[in-house]
C-alpha cells in the first residue's frame, strides 16, 4: 500500500470513529435527559447492591440527595422486614431476568413508608456480561388509596343492598297479614247487602287488593331469590293440562281477549314446580294482554323438541325495541309505553329466575309496534 493510500485510510478510519463517537454521545445525552426529567425514580446499582446512580425523581421520592445515596447500599431505602426481597431481585437479575411491576414498600429518609411498583432490568456491558441492575420505581400511593376507597364503597353498597332486601322482605311479610284480613272482609260484605253499587265497589276493591297481593308476592319472591332461598317443589305433572288450566283462568278474568292454544302434543308429563311454572305462564299472558292495543288476540304455542319442551306467548301489541330485549329480564326494568302501564318491573325478572332454576331459558322476539313473542324452553326431566 502506498503512503498516500495509507494516509487516506487512516483519515477515513478516524472519521468513522468520530461519527460513531458523536452518535454515542448524542444517544447518551438523550438518555441522560430522559433520566433526569423522569417522574419515576430511576436508580442503578451494582450486583452487590451498591447504588451507582440516583436521579432527581429518586431524590423527591425517597428524600435522599444524590450525593447521600450514591455509594451506599440499596438497603438504605428497604424496610428491615423486606430485606429478603433484595436477594430475590438480585437473583433474578444475575440470571438475566427482568423483574416487572413488582409491588412493594420502601422507606423514605424521614422513616415514612411509601408503596411503589418496581421494574428491575439487568445492566449488560459491551461483552454481554451482567454488571448491575437498573431500577425504575413508581409511587403507587394514590393508586392504592383509590383501590381502597373503591373497595370500601363496594362494601358499603353491598351492605345497603342487603339492608334494602331485608327491608323489602320484612315489609312484604308485615303487609301480608292486614291484606289477608282486608280480602276476607271484602268477601264477607256482599252477604249483608244486595245493593248493586256496594257490590260494584266491593268488586273494584277486591281487584285492587288482588293486585296489591300480587305485588307483595313478587317482592317476597325477589327477596327469596336474592337470599338464595327460593326452593322449587319438584313433581311430575302434565304441562299441557297446566297450560290449558292457566289459559282458562286468564280467560275468565279477561273475557274481552281471545287466547288460542296451538299444539301437536296430547299430553306431556315433565318434572318441575307446577306452581312456579304456572306463575311464569300467568305473567307472560297478563303482560301480553296489558301491552296489546289494536287487537284482542293472544296466541300460545306448546311443542316438544327432543328432551325439551317449548312454550311461546305471542301478542300483537306495542312491541319492544330490539335494543331493549336483553334488559327486559332485569330487576325493576320497565319498558316505556304509550299506555303508561303501572308495575314494579319484577315479573319478567322472576320468570327468568324460575326458568333458570329449572335449567331452562327464556327470551323475547319483538319489533316496535309489531307485537312480541316470549319463549321459554325447559328440560322435560330435571337431573
Amino acid at each position: 500500500m502506498s503512503v498516500k493510500k495509507y494516509k487516506f485510510a487512516i483519515i477515513l478510519f478516524k472519521k468513522i470513529l468520530m461519527e460513531r463517537f458523536n452518535g454515542l454521545e448524542e444517544k447518551q445525552a438523550l438518555l441522560n435527559a430522559i433520566i433526569m426529567s423522569s417522574d419515576d425514580a430511576i436508580v442503578s446499582k451494582s450486583l452487590d447492591g451498591i447504588i451507582t446512580s440516583w436521579n432527581p425523581a429518586a431524590e423527591r421520592m425517597f428524600g435522599y440527595l444524590s450525593n447521600e445515596a450514591v455509594g451506599r447500599h440499596i438497603s438504605l431505602i428497604i424496610p428491615d422486614d423486606r430485606l429478603s426481597e433484595e436477594d430475590f431481585i438480585i437473583g433474578q437479575v444475575r440470571s438475566g431476568k427482568k423483574v416487572d411491576h413488582f409491588e412493594t414498600i420502601r422507606k423514605r429518609k424521614n422513616g415514612e413508608l411509601v408503596p411503589i411498583s418496581v421494574t428491575v432490568s439487568p445492566v449488560i456491558d459491551d461483552y454481554g456480561k451482567i454488571i448491575g441492575a437498573s431500577k425504575i420505581a413508581r409511587d403507587i400511593s394514590d393508586q392504592q388509596k383509590a383501590q381502597q376507597e373503591k373497595a370500601e364503597l363496594l362494601d358499603k353498597l353491598k351492605e345497603l343492598n342487603s339492608k334494602k332486601d331485608e327491608f323489602i322482605a320484612l315489609a312484604s311479610h308485615e303487609l301480608r297479614t292486614p291484606l289477608s284480613s282486608m280480602q276476607a272482609y271484602l268477601q264477607i260484605i256482599p252477604r249483608f247487602t244486595t245493593d248493586e253499587k256496594t257490590h260494584s265497589f266491593v268488586q273494584k276493591a277486591q281487584a285492587q287488593a288482588l293486585k296489591l297481593n300480587n305485588l307483595i308476592s313478587d317482592l317476597l319472591d325477589v327477596s327469596k331469590i336474592e337470599a338464595g332461598k327460593l326452593v322449587l317443589k319438584i313433581e311430575k305433572f302434565n304441562v299441557r293440562t297446566l297450560l290449558e288450566d292457566t289459559i282458562e283462568l286468564i280467560r275468565l278474568s279477561e273475557n274481552d281477549f281471545t287466547i288460542i292454544l296451538t299444539t301437536d302434543v296430547d299430553s306431556l308429563y315433565v318434572d318441575g314446580d307446577a306452581h312456579r311454572l304456572e306463575q311464569v305462564i300467568t305473567n307472560l299472558l297478563t303482560n301480553a294482554i296489558r301491552y296489546s292495543t289494536d287487537t284482542n288476540l293472544i296466541e300460545v304455542f306448546l311443542s316438544k323438541e327432543n328432551k325439551h319442551f317449548k312454550i311461546g306467548v305471542k301478542d300483537y301489541g306495542l312491541g319492544i325495541p330490539s335494543d331493549k330485549l336483553n334488559e327486559l329480564f332485569t330487576r325493576f326494568y320497565r319498558v316505556n309505553n304509550k299506555k303508561n302501564i303501572s308495575g314494579l318491573g319484577l315479573g319478567l325478572y322472576l320468570c327468568k329466575e324460575i326458568v333458570s332454576q329449572h335449567n331452562g331459558r327464556i327470551w323475547a322476539c319483538s319489533e316496535l309496534n309489531k307485537g312480541s313473542t316470549f319463549w321459554l324452553q325447559l328440560p322435560c326431566t330435571l337431573s
